[in-house]
């Protein structure tokens, strides 16, 4: 049975021994310039070749994670940094832009490249797709269940990964605006600002609701999946991944350890998981490896580190505290964390001294501490502790501790010739090295040569403390009465030494070529650019939610309308009356695809509209031979030509630029690519998040999943309020899955002359909640607008009476740039 491979994060050199020195088979870190991660370490080149050769060294894998989006005039300029970082000789690369991965295969086709978790890959199909376009491997979404992995690892040969430990997202990973719309920082840039983790309110048909404990609606629980790691084994996963590259490297120490020894076969009950929770942890649960639960997934009380929960205070003294104590036993010196969720109450201090009897802990604090601050009833949590960071820490920095390959010496040699020192690791490699003049003759013919010889040896050859090895066997087969100075035989030992590392780290020569690259980029660029065809009649798409807002369209100047409905609303009447309306009936497939969750797909087939809007791979693998046409949507994350080409070269006939991109960078994207196939939608609510977790669930009812929900969702209309004052829109889709989409609407109007001058034709509008007498106004507005029949000015002050919380440019008009605080 293959050995299942633990991935750990690197976020500092540090943390690099940290990952090597307690278990990890691999460890992943970020690319110079280039990661999701934007507040780690930025490692410079030499860096980078230097933490490859460390690991390789000790028999770990190196992954360069470059799992952000690559806009238009960056991936012109990136093949020669790629052809110097692949150079460098990294195992793997961790890629979510299609275009970038396009790239590494024309500069080294032998390099191998996963498929980030950012490409939200929750299917068979969507994991075949990114087969085909030359992925080894692809990093599953983290919301897909065991048995929804076990599907998948059933129909795909395609390495797959899974995430096992460390913060969970709210949002499917690749399709999170969240950061993007409320702090100008996006997620698929490496700069995420964490709003999810942020205090919202609810109201649900205007009104505050207040009966609900979750303030932090959007904080999951982490994930520590220990529990279900044979299950995973047993699946056949191949890697096993933790979050973590801007945690401390203790944390990454304790991590690593827990796992290493599951993974080893220790019972569980054995292993220690205090550390993960004291170092780092907003509660532990199993995240979506059981299914939906989302009870259990969020806590709605807190969303910052809160430790191991210890237990209920039941008394208050003077100068201690008396809790209820329901696992594990501070230290003096721990930080403990007292709260009240309900009254909003945290007192955090340092323990000073602990007592415990039966089931009762008695905990005293210094004088500087007011227990006054404490009540009873308040949950006691132990949030830090210098003496298990201090225990961790020898983990890395003690060479004691550190991890060694045994090795095999044979020290041969006879008076007269030269000494050879042979060292083997037992992987195949093998070095030997020779002395530059030959053995003499001992001069003491008293002294017992043979075991002075062997006790010299075994002394000086052991001596590996500096290296990352570790001496097993050791044969000396010298010719008696031989002289040997301890200094050679260290001399030797070096040598040797320095050779076994080259040769462990001796990889395939992978030759990348910058030019390669370039090659590719223009081909694709000559490929599509066509003339500007400004002069063609403009298309419009009016995406609607509601049956009852297509009425509303009848005689108004627009092309087709697109059907993305809720849960249990049929298609087929609306379909035949948007054709009688005498439009284009368009369907949307749903913006994730997992397994068993095909019929939507199948309903698209059996109806035959007159084109399918495509949100993920998942589907665009089912419906490309279907023979109904086919747009491609934002969630696609296209974002540079490269992407854009080969999306279409999917059977997409139009498609929707990334939300990533601001209006400088789509007009770069423009200027490379066929713009009569670009689509762009000039009006819609941005999609802030899109998530397998149900708020509504879990704020409204005491419902696990659905059926027990009672569908809620579909009772009431739920906005959120956030820490700026603003309120947002919570919608379900088909699959129970949420969107919260940005109450201020995003326009896209001030950009459509030169849209149009560039050959633009394609253009959305959607809507959301709007009754049918909005719609129609709305749509009027910017229908007016595309055809020339009023200015944009006049649309754009038209279309802001409109919406009953403003009109936004949202981030098409943003600039700036966001610089990186350890810089500041």
């Amino acid at each position: 049975m293959k050995k299942t491979e633990l991935l750990l994060p690197v976020g500092t050199r540090e943390m690099l021994t940290a990952a090597v020195n307690n278990g990890a088979d691999a460890v992943y870190f970020g690319v110079p310039h280039w990661n999701a991660r934007g507040r780690t370490e930025d490692f410079t080149f030499e860096d980078v070749a230097e933490m490859i050769r460390y690991a390789r060294v000790r028999g770990v894998r190196t992954f360069l994670a470059m799992n952000v989006l690559v806009f238009e005039r960056e991936i012109r300029d990136l093949p020669e940094f790629l052809e110097r970082l692949i150079a460098l000789e990294p195992d793997v690369f961790i890629i979510q832009d299609i275009g970038l991965a396009r790239l590494i295969r024309a500069i080294a086709p032998n390099q191998e490249i996963h498929a980030s978790t950012q490409m939200t890959l929750s299917s068979a199909e969507a994991v075949n797709l990114a087969a085909q376009l030359g992925f080894n491997r692809a990093v599953l979404a983290r919301e897909l269940s065991l048995k929804e992995i076990a599907s998948i690892k059933a129909a795909t040969d395609l390495e797959l990964e899974v995430f096992i430990h460390g913060a969970l997202c709210v949002s499917y990973s690749g399709q999170c605006l969240t950061s993007e719309n409320f702090g100008g920082r996006s997620a698929n840039r490496g700069q995420c600002a964490q709003s999810c983790r942020l205090p919202y309110r609810i109201f649900v048909d205007g009104k505050e609701y207040r009966d609900t404990d979750a303030k932090y609606l959007f904080s999951p629980h982490d994930l520590c999946a220990l529990p279900k790691l044979k299950e995973l084994e047993e699946i056949g996963v191949d890697s096993l991944k933790v979050e973590g590259r801007l945690k401390s490297p203790e944390y990454v120490a304790a991590v690593a350890k827990a796992y290493r020894k599951a993974l080893d076969s220790l019972p569980l009950q054995d292993i220690d998981t205090e550390p993960l929770e004291v170092l780092f942890s907003r509660g532990l649960r199993t995240g979506w490896l059981d299914g939906d639960n989302h009870q259990e997934l969020v806590d709605g009380t807190f969303s910052n580190h809160h430790g191991m929960f210890l237990g209920t205070v039941m008394k208050v003294g003077r100068g201690q505290i008396d809790i209820e104590n329901n696992a594990g036993l501070p230290r003096p010196g721990d930080g403990i964390l007292f709260e009240d969720s309900q009254r909003d109450i945290s007192v955090g201090t340092r323990l000073y001294g602990i007592k415990a009897q039966g089931k009762t802990l008695t905990l005293t604090f210094g004088k500087d501490f007011d227990t006054r601050k404490v009540s009873a009833g308040m949950k006691c949590y132990r949030n830090d502790s210098p003496a298990l960071e201090r225990e961790l820490r020898k983990t890395f920095t003690d060479r004691e501790s550190m991890k060694r390959v045994p090795v095999d010496m044979i020290l041969s040699g006879d008076i007269g010739k030269k000494l050879h020192l042979e060292v083997s690791d037992g992987f195949q490699n093998k070095a030997i090295a020779e002395s530059e003049t030959v053995l003499e003759a001992s001069r003491n013919k008293d002294v017992d040569t043979a075991n002075g010889l062997c006790e010299l040896a075994q002394k000086d050859l052991s001596a590996l403390s500096g290296t990352a090895y570790r001496l097993g066997k050791l044969k000396v087969d010298i010719e008696g009465g031989a002289f040997i100075p301890g200094k050679l035989l260290r001399t030797l030992r070096q040598k040797a030494i320095e050779q076994l590392d080259n040769k462990r780290c001796e990889w395939r020569e992978l030759k990348p070529s910058a030019n390669a690259g370039r090659t590719l980029l223009n081909s694709v660029k000559l490929g599509t650019k066509v003339a500007s065809r400004n002069g063609a009649r403009p298309v419009i798409s009016v995406l609607v939610r509601r049956p009852e807002q297509i009425a509303a369209l009848e005689g108004l100047d627009i092309d087709s309308i697109i059907m993305d409905f809720d849960w249990g609303v049929k298609y087929d009447k609306p379909l035949e009356q948007i054709r009688k309306l005498g439009f284009k009936a368009g369907m949307a497939t749903l913006r994730i695809h997992k397994p068993g969750e095909s019929h939507y797909l199948k309903n698209i087939l059996r109806l035959c509209p007159d084109f399918a809007l495509v949100r993920n791979l998942g589907a665009l693998a089912i419906l490309r031979e279907s023979g109904i046409p086919l747009a491609g949507d934002y969630s696609l994350n296209a974002a540079n030509s490269l992407s854009y080409d080969w999306l279409l070269s999917q059977g997409l006939q139009t498609l929707h630029p990334s939300w990533d991109l601001n209006s400088t960078q789509l007009f770069d994207l423009l200027g490379d690519i066929d713009g009569s196939r670009l689509e762009l939608t000039l009006h819609q609510y941005m999609p802030a998040f899109h998530s397998e977790y149900c708020a509504f669930a879990r704020a409204l009812t005491t419902g696990r999943r659905f059926p027990e929900c009672g569908k809620i969702c579909t009772q009431h209309k739920v906005e959120i309020l956030d820490h700026k004052g603003e309120r947002h829109f919570l919608q379900s889709d088909a699959e129970c899955r949420n969107t919260l989409f940005v109450g201020k609407p995003q326009s896209a109007l001030k950009l459509l002359p030169d849209l149009r001058a560039i050959g633009v034709n394609h253009f959305r509008l959607e809507m959301l909640q709007e009754d049918a007498e909005t719609v129609r106004r709305k749509v009027s507005i910017y229908t007016q607008a595309i055809r020339g029949r009023i200015s944009i000015d006049e649309a754009t002050r038209m279309a802001g009476v409109e919406e009953k919380y403003g009109l936004s440019e949202g981030q098409l008009f943003n600039e700036s740039v966001w610089h990186d605080r350890k810089k500041a």
